[in-house]
């Protein structure tokens, strides 16, 4: 097509074929509509491309295709309504691409594409239907400058970006996955965010199924890879809430991740690995109330293990024993309290409300380093029990400070 070639408010009832076609001047479309297939495979634009206002494809199952084709100036496609799919596989964008206010309503591909020049997805509306069907498919994509690439204001919450480097592109006021079944069923926003990777139907996907090899469900690694990206990117710009989100979906999949074949052992690796321990005290570090919770879960089992086991008074105590032996008077336990408070009644307070007050400052105590304690757990058991409770305490203060430098970066 050498002159300006002009299409605005046309229809297409059948089959529009733009095979490999050259537009040596601006190619005009607006506000067209197309009834069937468009076909603009291979086709090159050497000038600017105007499809503003158009509607693609009304029929069930027939898409827009742009695969392969070549727009050498700016393209546009602002407020363009794709009806059924739309393909823009391996095609080349020299200059800007602008898609502001299109609407895609089923799948959109932009795999092997070439981005040269900045895209912008302003108020763009993909596919979101809560299927495990992808709207927006954005991998393997070659971008040059990706801090020209801009998704604002949009819903991401079916998109794919696997194989394609996203730590730099521009993400401002999107909708992301929601975590967990329940959220999707209902139709209600989680408290975690993921990207659409994790549930994606993996049948046209064949880079996101499990390696030769490999036990896994899905390539994990492969996933991992996008939300290290979008970490970068969010703590990069300073939004260290989201970044975090991305922080957990990595841990996630390397929590998933395990090389046991055996079923039972995978399991007890997705439940009891060092990650998923990690997981539960802390949500990787994502959570200063869990830790929190944790540690007061410790101190309370640790002040009702210790009279289990007994415990002794270190000084300050008259003891009724020949030579001062400490003998079955001086053990504090659940069965002989009261024995104890009988032979030492300028010990208070006392009675079994008395003990556990006691075994609470005990609690405390070993948590807090004290070397002097005024009462001690008894030799071996409930120095054991001790060790424990200090073990316990120190990892749970130590991911507590973890989180809230997380939190509050």
């Amino acid at each position: 097509f050498a002159p300006a070639c002009h299409f605005g408010w046309a229809t297409f009832t059948q089959y529009a074929n733009f095979y490999h076609s050259t537009f040596t001047q601006d190619a005009y479309f607006w506000s067209a509509t197309f009834i069937q297939c468009a076909n603009f495979i291979g086709a090159t634009f050497t000038q600017d491309a105007r499809f503003n206002d158009v509607t693609f494809s009304r029929e069930v199952d027939k898409d827009a295709d742009f695969s392969g084709a070549t727009f050498t100036q700016d393209a546009y496609f602002g407020r363009a309504t794709f009806i059924q799919g739309a393909n823009f596989t391996g095609a080349t964008f020299t200059k800007d691409a602008h898609f502001e206010d299109a609407t895609f309503s089923r799948r959109v591909y932009f795999s092997h594409a070439k981005l040269r020049g900045a895209a912008r997805f302003r108020e763009t509306h993909f596919r979101h239907d809560f299927t495990n069907q992808p709207g927006l498919v954005f991998n393997y994509v070659k971008i040059e400058h990706p801090e020209q690439v801009e998704f604002h204001t949009t819903d991401l919450g079916q998109a794919l970006f696997y194989n394609t480097d996203v730590s730099k592109v521009d993400f401002t006021l999107v909708t992301w996955h929601d975590r967990g079944p329940k959220a999707r069923k209902e139709r209600r926003r989680s408290s975690r965010l993921c990207i659409f990777d994790e549930d994606v139907n993996l049948e046209n996907h064949p880079a996101l199924r499990r390696l030769p090899g490999s036990a896994d469900e899905r390539n994990y690694g492969l996933i991992a890879e996008t939300y290290q990206q979008l970490k970068r990117n969010y703590d990069a710009k300073g939004d260290y809430w989201t970044a975090g989100h991305w922080h957990y979906g990595e841990m996630e999949m390397k929590r998933l991740h395990s090389r046991c074949r055996f079923r039972p052992l995978r399991w007890l690796s997705h439940h009891f690995s060092l990650a998923a321990l990690y997981k539960y005290a802390s949500a990787y570090g994502e959570s200063y109330m869990l830790p929190l919770v944790w540690l007061a879960g410790v101190l309370v089992f640790f002040t009702l293990a210790y009279p289990l086991l007994g415990f002794y008074p270190t000084t300050g105590l008259e003891l009724n024993a020949p030579g001062g032996a400490c003998q079955h008077e001086c053990l504090l336990n659940y069965w002989n309290y009261h024995v104890f408070f009988n032979a030492h009644p300028a010990e208070h307070p006392s009675g079994f409300w008395g003990m556990m007050l006691h075994s609470a400052m005990t609690s405390l105590s070993v948590a807090g380093f004290q070397r002097e304690l005024r009462y001690t757990p008894s030799y071996p058991w409930g120095r054991m029990l001790a060790l424990l409770e200090l073990l316990l305490t120190t990892t749970l203060g130590g991911l507590f400070a973890l989180a809230i430098r997380r939190q509050f970066k």
